[in-house]
């Protein structure tokens, strides 16, 4: 069995949470108050933003529901079969074929990949090249998917204008690794669907699973 749907609704909170810390300018507001800053500046909304996903199961949809229903954006998504029917809440779906001319129109990008050999490294230099450069990177499905290299150049060079990431190629993430230096990217320890109900939620999906097994 798998934990599809047994997480969902934190990671796309967790997705969320990251476009309004870039979108609101959270770095800035801490700063200012440290420094006694007044600083009125004019704050963006995502209201209009665009938003693609790379790769859209359970995960992608529950989240890209609270970015159109909750929030107003605009909503693509990358999938390896572009025509299946499970895809209403895109506005526009493309194929892997396809992912350059996505990945320009998007000022968020969410990975949500599962981890396997064809997804290894999929997001790099060409797809963080592709990326507008106020763009924001999110990678909450499988650490192995992203080519954290390429993500590191990408930061330094200013390809993109920042990122989170809550999984990795190795965890706990090495303390060697260059990706620690940036000051616009956000770390957490593949934390970002442990809630308080954490355990009751795959055993109830858990469960699902084996009585549907049983009952075939």
């Amino acid at each position: 069995t798998n934990g599809r749907g047994a997480f969902s609704d934190s990671l796309a909170e967790y997705a969320l949470t990251v476009m309004l810390h870039f979108n609101k300018q959270i770095k800035r507001i801490e700063a200012n108050r440290r420094e006694k800053v007044w600083d009125k500046f004019q704050m963006s909304t995502l209201r209009n933003k665009t938003v693609g996903f790379i790769g859209f199961g359970h995960i992608a949809q529950v989240t890209a529901k609270l970015c159109k229903e909750g929030f107003g954006m605009k909503v693509l998504a990358l999938r390896r079969n572009p025509k299946k029917d499970d895809s209403v809440l895109a506005d526009h779906v493309y194929s892997i074929n396809d992912r350059e001319n996505m990945l320009a129109k998007c000022d968020y990008v969410v990975c949500v990949l599962p981890g396997t050999s064809e997804t290894t490294n999929f997001v790099s230099d060409v797809e963080f090249k592709a990326m507008p450069k106020h763009s924001i990177f999110i990678s909450m499905g499988r650490g192995t998917c992203v080519d954290e290299s390429a993500l590191d150049s990408a930061l330094s060079d200013k390809e993109i204008a920042g990122a989170a990431l809550d999984v990795f190629q190795t965890e706990p993430l090495p303390t060697s690794s260059p990706l620690w230096k940036h000051e616009n990217l956000l770390i957490t320890a593949h934390n970002a669907d442990l809630t308080e109900d954490y355990y009751d939620l795959g055993w109830k999906v858990w469960r699902k699973n084996f009585d549907r097994f049983c009952s075939e």
